[in-house]
């Protein structure tokens, strides 16, 4: 075939042409410099620091068509020791993921067959466990925050492991997984790294520490829910198993037991070794300082054997209703700091540790702020009369009604009440108490059917002043200086050795006067009594007080004129001396009422009578010089009744009794519902 020139320059023309075209477009075109991504991982576990490259992760996505939930598994090796940080999630997806600790976990290092989070229907779930001296650990609390793109999967975490001694450790970081797709296997190759087995474990006991014959709870897995099928050993000495479940031992600390490891075996399994019961010894108490406070004060409590756990230590101040906990601020092995607490009264503290037995101090001795009818109840409720007769020596007291009452209460602390009324030597279907009293280290009561005096007031003796007239009945007794003086009918008893021995005289008295309630001064100089046969309601009636020099032998009607006294009714404390004057409660002949009750004074040994009180009054009681008072007030003088501080009383009570201990004052109040209550308040 010829060709023309003409027709083939135009074909190396167009040739020529095509080629610098082709030429060109080499020329221009540009190649991307950028890198591919590659794996890695930084952080830290245990305080060590994690920097890794691609080369010590080892990443593989698990994905199953038709199956929409995804895991991912990474292995990091840390270095050149062979410690590992071993990270799988199942259910892969971007979020956060909150790791639990399940049923049959475990917190024991090295144990390769403890199951984690075994409670899904999911073949493994998502756990970290930490490979590091022969041990395995499986964190058991934190968080995992998960991003997925296309092409990686980035994953932080901030997580917490426990060895098996309880120490707790923490790892957080992050790791990116690239190109996740090329490294895909189905999930039917997931292996569960730490399957469950029939071996028992012993997760955790509680408590650590404690003494012979206390509950221990042992947790773990694989237990027999038959009791006696777990053979349970502390230090080697056998427990009692109390009861078992697949999962917790309940047993009781052998009493021949020593500090050591438990020790488990169920039925025929390999022993499995748990941590250390630690025995310890009984406690004991050794002082209270201060031995007084107010609330709220710091008490130091001395000893041995206290837990050093705040919560073990129950320490518990006497109250109102029983006992009253107190806050222990700090522990130590021999001191135990506590604050007194709000309601605390005057008594014993209480110690108790880690449930063993009750210890008890001496008194501890409340300091009460003092405020104008500051009166705190005692927390005594039964139902007695509204006029209460008393005594008391020292801090303890004793007290009954005031007309035929059938109980006598003795308190050592004001706290805590006995009716001490059945161990009266007398016949208790026919008593009548008359009057209680004290000579300061013995309590004597007068009945009708004698006298009796106790030095501790709940064991009683019988004394027989007339050993012809066993059962005679008494009413006036005083105790001053000595002397133990009763009166009955016309005859006056008096005794030096507490009623051991007595002496017997006729009284020497105007015809037809009848003698009863004796009181003297504080030296039993002079003695003084009321003329019973001569208390009538009648203004032309001559109410007179009478008075012995010569300590109730020889008796004369002093001068001055009084009233009605009311002890009929019961109000047997009317009439009393201080040192220099007398004191009584009387309404006027012509109006013999309670409410025209009043207090009057005499100077002159009953000479003369002024009335001190315009309050309706129903009780009043000398102590030296204090004389006190009472109605629906308080009323106290510390100069003989010259002058008185009125005080208030709880609302809506009356008093019907005052009594004063080393510490205390007490008042027996009454309402007008029936309720009756004892209050008291710092010396």
């Amino acid at each position: 075939m010829k060709l023309s020139l003409k027709t083939l320059s135009k074909t190396l023309a167009m040739m020529l042409l095509l080629i610098m075209a082709v030429s060109s477009c080499k020329k221009d075109k540009k190649v991307d410099p950028t890198p591919t991504a590659t794996s890695s991982m930084a952080g830290t576990i245990d305080g060590k620091t994690i920097k890794l490259d691609a080369g010590a992760l080892t990443s593989t996505y698990y994905s199953t068509d038709g199956d929409a939930s995804k895991a991912l598994e990474t292995s990091a090796t840390l270095n050149a020791s062979g410690d590992k940080l071993n990270f799988f999630l199942n259910d892969l997806k971007s979020g956060i993921l909150a790791l639990t600790k399940k049923s049959g976990t475990s917190f024991n290092p090295g144990s390769h067959t403890i199951k984690i989070n075994a409670d899904s229907p999911s073949p493994v779930q998502s756990y970290v466990s930490y490979f590091s001296g022969g041990n395995t650990y499986f964190a058991y609390s934190g968080s995992i925050e998960i991003t997925i793109t296309d092409t990686s999967i980035t994953v932080k975490w901030s997580i917490n492991f426990k060895d098996a001694s309880g120490r707790e450790f923490n790892s957080a970081g992050s790791f990116t997984f690239v190109n996740y797709f090329a490294v895909t296997k189905p999930k039917s190759e997931v292996k569960d790294p730490t399957p469950v087995a029939a071996k028992p474990t012993i997760e955790n006991i509680s408590p650590t520490s404690g003494k012979a014959g206390d509950s221990v709870s042992i947790t773990g897995v694989n237990y027999s829910t038959t009791a006696s099928e777990n053979e349970v050993k502390f230090n080697g000495v056998a427990a009692t198993v109390k009861s078992a479940t697949a999962t917790r031992i309940i047993v009781t600390a052998p009493q021949t037991g020593t500090t050591g490891a438990v020790t488990l075996k169920v039925k025929n399994s390999d022993l499995t070794t748990g941590p250390t019961f630690t025995y310890v010894q009984p406690a004991t108490l050794t002082s209270i300082s201060p031995a007084s406070g107010k609330v709220g004060d710091t008490v130091i409590i001395t000893g041995t054997n206290f837990s050093t756990d705040l919560g073990q230590n129950s320490v518990k101040f006497t109250g109102v209703q029983g006992s009253l906990p107190a806050v222990v601020k700090s522990a130590t092995a021999t001191k135990l700091v506590v604050t007194v607490p709000q309601g605390a009264l005057t008594g014993p503290i209480t110690i108790s540790v880690r449930g063993g037995a009750t210890l008890t101090s001496s008194d501890f001795v409340v300091i009460i702020p003092q405020t104008n009818g500051d009166w705190q109840e005692t927390g005594f409720t039964p139902l007695i009369q509204n006029v209460n007769l008393s005594a008391s020596i020292g801090k303890t007291m004793l007290f009954t009604g005031g007309l035929a009452p059938n109980y006598l209460y003795y308190t050592s602390n004001g706290t805590s009440y006995a009716n001490v009324y059945n161990n009266l030597p007398f016949d208790l279907q026919t008593l009548q108490i008359h009057l209680v009293a004290s000579d300061g280290s013995t309590y004597y009561i007068t009945t009708n059917q004698g006298i009796a005096k106790s030095a501790d007031g709940t064991t009683w003796t019988k004394l027989l002043p007339d050993a012809n007239l066993p059962n005679q009945g008494f009413t006036g007794m005083v105790t001053r200086a000595g002397v133990l003086a009763i009166m009955s009918a016309t005859k006056l008893f008096t005794s030096t050795d507490k009623g051991d021995t007595w002496a017997t005289a006729e009284l020497q008295a105007p015809q037809g006067v009848s003698l009863d309630y004796l009181t003297s001064d504080a030296n039993g100089k002079y003695f003084y009594a009321i003329d019973v046969a001569h208390n009538l309601p009648d203004s032309l009636a001559k109410h007179v007080i009478y008075r012995s020099t010569n300590q109730g032998k020889t008796w004369n009607a002093t001068n001055g004129t009084t009233g009605i006294y009311a002890y009929a009714g019961g109000y047997q404390d009317f009439f009393k001396s201080s040192d220099n004057y007398q004191f009584a409660l009387f309404s006027p002949p012509s109006n013999n009422t309670l409410n025209a009750l009043r207090l009057y004074r005499s100077t002159g040994q009953g000479e003369a009578w002024v009335k001190i009180s315009d309050e309706q009054s129903f009780t009043v009681k000398t102590f030296g010089t204090v004389v006190t008072y009472g109605g629906t007030s308080f009323n106290i003088s510390v100069d003989q009744g010259t002058t008185f501080a009125k005080q208030t009383i709880p609302s809506g009570y009356v008093i019907g009794g005052i009594q004063k201990t080393e510490d205390f004052y007490y008042i027996f109040c009454f309402n007008t519902s029936g309720s009756h209550r004892i209050f008291r308040r710092g010396i």
